[in-house]
């Protein structure tokens, strides 16, 4: 059941970047720590635009594995209990095991996130540029077109190209 006054609230007092901030914190699995990813992307503001925690959605789809990924949320979503920390039965707040992060393509920032990843212990790390071999054509040409000039300065005046850093961890 949903509280409306919370949410009310909830949403009157955070952005949805600090959601899914908080969906992170919370998450710890494997060599995945969701604090220390937070806190160092708290530390770093000027490395990144906005990020985003979930399953991995691929392009091209024929197995059914980005919708499973979106079921396995909603299974997990569904069956959440807060649970005390003294309990055996533990379930997970969200399940996501991938962090996207939308940043300036620029050398220097994009070799600092790369770097991040090391710290982190991601088990892969790639960039979306929307120039890589494994995209086609048609999905290349558009995510060239949507990551070309999609960022605007502090000043709205000057558009800035972007990429996406995916953090995947197993």
């Amino acid at each position: 059941m949903l509280d409306l006054a919370k949410i009310h609230s909830i949403a009157q007092s955070y952005s949805p970047q600090e959601l899914f901030a908080a969906l992170i914190w919370q998450r710890r699995f494997n060599e995945f720590d969701g604090e220390e990813v937070i806190t160092d992307l708290s530390q770093n503001p000027d490395l990144w635009v906005s990020f985003l925690f979930t399953k991995p959605i691929f392009a091209s789809d024929p197995d059914g594995l980005s919708f499973g990924g979106v079921i396995d949320t909603l299974i997990a979503m569904a069956n959440y209990r807060p649970m005390p920390e003294t309990s055996i039965i533990h379930f997970i707040a969200y399940p996501a095991d991938t962090l996207f992060i939308l940043t300036e393509n620029q050398d220097t920032t994009v070799s600092q996130l790369l770097d991040l990843g090391k710290k982190w212990r991601a088990d892969s790390v790639d960039i979306c540029d929307g120039m890589s071999e494994e995209y086609g054509f048609r999905l290349k040409r558009r995510l060239l077109t949507r990551l070309t000039k999609a960022l605007d300065d502090e000043s709205g005046m000057q558009m800035r190209d972007a990429v996406v850093i995916s953090y995947w961890w197993d």
